[in-house]
C-alpha cells in the first residue's frame, strides 16, 4: 500500500471514528510530536554545548590516543581509588 494510499485510508477511517478512538489516535500523535520535539530540543542542547563547550567529536585514532594515554596513566598509578573518591566527595 502507498504512503498516499495509507493517507487516504486513514481519513477515511478518522472521518467515521467514534469519540473514544479519536482521543486514542490523537494520544498517540501528541506523544509522538513531543519526543520529536524533545529528541530536537536535545540534539540542540548538544550541539550548542559541543560550540560552546570543550567537547568535539573525535576522529577514531584520537579515540585510541586517548585511550592508550588512560591506560599509561592506570599503569603509572595516576588514579583515585573509589574509597578515595568517596571521602573526596563528602567534602563536596
Amino acid at each position: 500500500m502507498s504512503l498516499a494510499q495509507i493517507r487516504e485510508e486513514l481519513h477515511q477511517r478518522i472521518d467515521l471514528a467514534d469519540e473514544h478512538l479519536l482521543m486514542m489516535v490523537y494520544d498517540v500523535m501528541t506523544e509522538v510530536n513531543l519526543e520529536e520535539e524533545e529528541d530536537d530540543e536535545l540534539a540542540q542542547a548538544i550541539a550548542k554545548h559541543d560550540q560552546d563547550g570543550p567537547w568535539k567529536q573525535m576522529t577514531e585514532e584520537e579515540l585510541m590516543d586517548d585511550l592508550k594515554e588512560s591506560i599509561a596513566e592506570i599503569r603509572r598509578g595516576e588514579y583515585i581509588s573509589i574509597e578515595d573518591l568517596e571521602k573526596e566527595m563528602e567534602q563536596w
